[in-house]
């Protein structure tokens, strides 16, 4: 069982790794709607409800997210067939684009600061982040011996 020293220190190791994340983010994009284009990327194409509810956040401050991605040109709004004041809205191949390629400066970011680290350090970070926040454990790498066709002609 940790004491309170153990735990002061993990919480302020932890709190300040939030706070770096955190600034970070804020300087490199708008998260508000990095957070709609990663949740449009995940599914097809969400009603306005459906992502201020998966978000959390009211309903009337959606309205203004997705007119600004539809203006941008990262997301496109289909009409509702059934309901003429209903619509979806769907990630654009641009969006989508953006998206990974603000994913990819993210891992350059996170290489940087783990570039000293070796590999057992970095395993053992990440084994730990995914227990502290209940993320499932990868799968282990399966092992690769070639192609898998050449070894059953054998």
């Amino acid at each position: 069982m940790p004491d309170d020293r153990d735990v002061e220190e993990f919480t302020g190791a932890v709190m300040a790794l939030v706070e770096v994340i955190r600034r970070g983010q804020s300087r490199a994009f708008n998260t508000e709607h990095v957070a709609m284009m990663q949740l449009l990327a995940a599914r097809e194409a969400l009603l306005p409800s459906q992502i201020a509810a998966a978000l959390g956040v009211p309903r009337s401050s959606i309205t203004r997210r997705i007119q600004e991605l539809q203006r941008t040109g990262k997301a496109e709004i289909e009409p509702s067939v059934s309901d003429g004041r209903s619509y979806r809205v769907r990630l654009t191949p641009a969006g989508r684009a953006e998206l990974d390629a603000m994913e990819a400066k993210g891992r350059e970011l996170f290489a940087t600061w783990i570039r000293d680290w070796n590999s057992e350090e970095i395993r053992t970070f990440a084994a730990l982040a995914r227990r502290l926040t209940g993320l499932p454990h990868p799968a282990p790498a399966r092992e690769r011996n070639g192609a898998w066709w050449k070894a059953s002609r054998t």
